[in-house]
């Protein structure tokens, strides 16, 4: 229970410094805000009929910070994993309260 805590904490860490760091950096597109930095660069509707191609300075910055953005969402997942796991050990302890597995 202890390795679980631990985990736990690191990846809450992890995932409020990710997201505070995400939503710091800018790439350029003008679509991007404090209130869409958990979403893909690709998820941005285009007002533009035509295409018109973006720059590979651009295209670097959208790259990057979309890689930083799907482990944004492994974090998440994982602490949803790990919450599930704290929780059933949790409610182990409450409903047996010898020490029965180590992890």
């Amino acid at each position: 229970m202890a390795l679980v805590t631990f985990l736990l904490i690191v990846l809450i860490f992890t995932f409020k410094n990710l997201a505070s760091y995400i939503k710091k950096i800018r790439t350029g597109d003008p679509n991007e805000s404090n209130l869409t930095y958990w979403m893909f660069s690709y998820d941005f509707k285009s007002f533009n009929k035509e295409w018109v191609p973006e720059n590979k300075n651009l295209l670097e910055k959208k790259r990057t910070r979309n890689f930083l953005v799907f482990i944004l969402y492994l974090n998440a997942f994982g602490i949803f994993l790990l919450l599930n796991s704290f929780t059933a050990h949790l409610l182990n302890f409450i409903v047996n309260p010898e020490f029965s597995y180590p992890i």
